[in-house]
């Protein structure tokens, strides 16, 4: 069986679309020995990474559909997998999805989310057609016009597809008032990683890695003098980006303060990481979901406005504290029954730092919670990959 895997900008810089790419690759391998699996990237050295074949991300990074016709008419199956396309770049997967349809191939969805703001970028308008259109009265019905285009973009092709599933229930809601409610719920392919250790203070024993990865850890104690510093795992990220910076300087200079060291889990290895050295913040040089996790086991949490730093962080036993671009990041924190610390554009920094200061000194029932929460949601993943399975073979 031949399956193309695509839909998302891979290749790009963003750990956490590699880190789905990583987990589903994992999945299919498992499920399915033998299959001839293919990936639309824009990097190369995916090929030996995951050990799969490339070609171009077709739609994306500067490429045009060109040639992915010819390219998926190869293919038994196609699969949109992962991240948020549904309501951040609709237009380029929806049409992909359609040319495959087109050219005969079974098309999937899978793992993908939906927020409950679609990009501005596409469904607001902006700059002097917003001026203009505010001053006609016109704003608000050129905007539903957008969304109703989407709707029935989505009504048109993802009734074509054998099998359609979100990475959470919030985002089968959303693409339901959207114009499909048929969505079946999955869970972020991410989950499959492991298998990480964490060293500062206690260890966990990780369990078995791969689907069923749930960490245990021994009672923590105080780190003796001399010892690895309490340490904060952060990640600020340039997409949409925090609007208060002085307000994260703050937290920096506090979690120091109180005698923790501050880590920076770059998500985008270049522009993440340009951000959060500006600030001040040593980085860690790993460009991978591997290198991310095993930072994330040595920090005693992570505060991150990037989802999959708060997916891999918690792979690795650590907890999280998620600042939300849309909703992304509270769907995630309410598999814990958390909420958001707040979003990139209204943050009470002060009551942030509180919270982060009382995390690194105490877990409170993480450990409980955490293994509670994967249960369910490999529970939930390993029943739509049976699912997908089912028809992939079918």
């Amino acid at each position: 069986m031949k399956i193309l895997l695509g839909g998302i900008p891979l290749g790009c810089d963003n750990i956490g679309d590699e880190a789905i790419i990583a987990g589903v690759v994992k999945m299919l391998r498992e499920s399915l020995p033998g299959v001839e699996l293919t990936v639309a990237t824009a990097d190369p050295a995916t090929a030996d990474l995951l050990g799969v074949n490339v070609v171009p991300p077709f739609g994306f990074a500067g490429h045009g559909m060109d040639g992915f016709e010819d390219v998926v008419r190869r293919q038994d199956a196609y699969i949109w997998c992962g991240a948020t396309g549904l309501s951040d770049y609709p237009h380029v997967a929806l049409g992909l999805l359609e040319t495959a349809q087109d050219a005969g191939v079974q098309t999937y969805i899978w793992g993908v989310g939906m927020d409950d703001e679609l990009n501005p970028v596409f469904f607001k308008a902006g700059g002097r057609r917003r001026l203009a259109l505010r001053c006609l009265g016109l704003l608000g019905w050129y905007e539903r016009r957008l969304r109703g285009r989407l709707a029935r973009r989505i009504a048109a092709v993802l009734p074509r597809c054998r099998g359609v599933w979100l990475r959470d229930p919030q985002s089968a809601a959303m693409l339901a008032q959207t114009g499909f409610p048929g969505a079946k719920v999955t869970a972020d392919s991410a989950i499959l990683l492991g298998n990480v250790e964490r060293s500062t203070q206690g260890r966990v024993a990780a369990a078995q890695a791969g689907l069923a990865f749930v960490a245990s850890q021994a009672e923590r104690k105080r780190v003796p003098s001399g010892a690895e510093a309490p340490t904060l795992g952060l990640c600020i990220s340039t997409q949409r980006q925090v609007a208060n910076l002085d307000g994260v300087k703050g937290l920096i200079v506090s979690v120091r303060d109180s005698g923790a060291r501050v880590l920076g889990i770059p998500m985008n290895p270049k522009t993440d990481r340009a951000l959060l050295e500006s600030l001040g913040v040593e980085c860690i040089a790993g460009t991978s979901p591997e290198a991310v996790m095993e930072a994330a086991a040595k920090c005693d949490v992570v505060l991150s406005s990037r989802l999959h730093l708060l997916i891999l962080a918690a792979n690795a036993g650590t907890p999280g504290l998620g600042i939300a671009r849309g909703s992304k990041l509270a769907n995630w924190l309410t598999n814990f029954g958390r909420t958001v610390e707040g979003s990139v554009y209204d943050c009470d920094w002060n009551k942030v730092t509180e919270h982060v200061l009382a995390a690194i000194k105490n877990r409170g029932d993480w450990d409980a919670v955490r293994d509670r929460a994967y249960a369910e949601l490999t529970s939930r993943l390993e029943t739509a990959r049976g699912e997908l399975v089912a028809l992939l073979k079918g």
